[in-house]
Parts: C-alpha cells; structure tokens; sequence
C-alpha cells in the first residue's frame, strides 16, 4: 500500500472522528438546553383588580415582576409589595415600563374591589388579578406556582403559597425570579436587566 493511500485512510479516520465528536458536542448542548428550559406562562383568564376580564395578551409588550400572594397575609405578601414599592422608586422613570402583578390565591375572600383597595397602600402601577377557583388552578398549572387552604382552629383559614418574584420579559417568557432573601442590589440589577432586554 502506497503512502498517499495511507494517508488518505488516515484522513478519512479523522475526519469521521471529528464529525463523530462534533455530533455527540451538539446532542450534548441540546439535551442541556432542553432540560434547563423552563416552562412557564402560557394562556389564561383571569380578572383584573379593576374588574375587567383580561388575558395574557393584555399583559405583552412590557416586562412583568409577577406576585403570588393574598390579601390576608399577615407579613411576606405586605413585605413583598412594599419592597417592590421602593424598588420602583429606586428604578426611577423605567419602573414606568414594568408590570408588576399580583396574582391572589384568594379568589374566595379576594374579589376585584378588595384588591383594588389592597393595592392603594403600595404603589398606583401596580395590578393584580383573581378569578373562579378553576381559572386560579389552571393559572397555578401553567406558572408552576404551589398555594393550599390551610384550615386554623378558629374555624377560618390562611393560604400557603409559593414565594418570591417570577419575572417574564416583555414577550411573556420567564427569565428569572427574585428572592427575598437577595440583597436590594441584586434584585435592583435584575429588574435594570429584566428592562433592558
């Protein structure tokens, strides 16, 4: 066998190994991509605090900083909204830009009125929205968000629920959260990139 010959094998070895290697790169990046993907968001209907029945599509076009939470919360859903209250203050004219949302896990004792009320103490650009307890569930599903009744002795009740800040940008994808127990320049930094983008 010639010298050319080999060489040519050889390079046929190489070239297939590296097609093999570029192939399994490839698989690789997208079975990480596939599995660090989150879905969340999608369709619904709900009520907003003024009333008006509303859609996702009502909500395109500018980013959202989404809250679940309920008007009787004794402390992380009031301590929530006054940061985020602040933080819009911090953000200056872009705040004018976000959506930041309150979804009730309270359709029960939650009605538009009550909201409407509840979100006077905080700040004037802020929504919320309600509904029947299906349209909540079916909310729930699609934004992977948790709440549960709890039941308390005296005969009423509280609502446990999911925390934090889920954040969409401004075509309804999520990109992030906000935690409680980041620090205010840190949330501050993402909300700047949440509008950015």
């Amino acid at each position: 066998m010639n010298l050319r010959v080999v060489r040519g094998i050889l390079w046929a070895f190489v070239a297939v190994a590296v097609l093999s290697a570029g192939l399994l790169v490839w698989k690789h990046q997208k079975d990480v991509s596939r599995s660090s993907s989150i879905d969340i968001g999608g369709p619904f209907e709900m009520t907003n605090h003024l009333g008006t029945p509303v859609t996702e599509r009502d909500y395109l076009g500018r980013p959202i900083a989404m809250f679940f939470g309920f008007t009787n919360c004794p402390d992380i859903c009031p301590t929530t909204l006054l940061r985020m209250s602040d933080l819009m203050s911090k953000l200056g004219p872009s705040a004018e830009r976000l959506q930041v949302v309150l979804v009730s896990v309270d359709p029960e004792r939650d009605t538009p009125d009550v909201l409407k009320s509840y979100l006077e103490q905080f700040d004037r650009r802020f929504s919320a929205l309600t509904g029947t307890s299906e349209q909540l569930a079916t909310f729930a599903r699609r934004y992977r968000f948790y709440y549960k009744k709890v039941l308390q002795s005296d005969g009423g009740y509280t609502m446990d629920h999911s925390a934090g800040v889920f954040l969409f940008n401004a075509k309804a994808q999520f990109v992030g959260t906000l935690d409680a127990h980041e620090t205010d320049d840190l949330v501050l930094q993402k909300l700047q990139r949440l509008l950015a983008l």
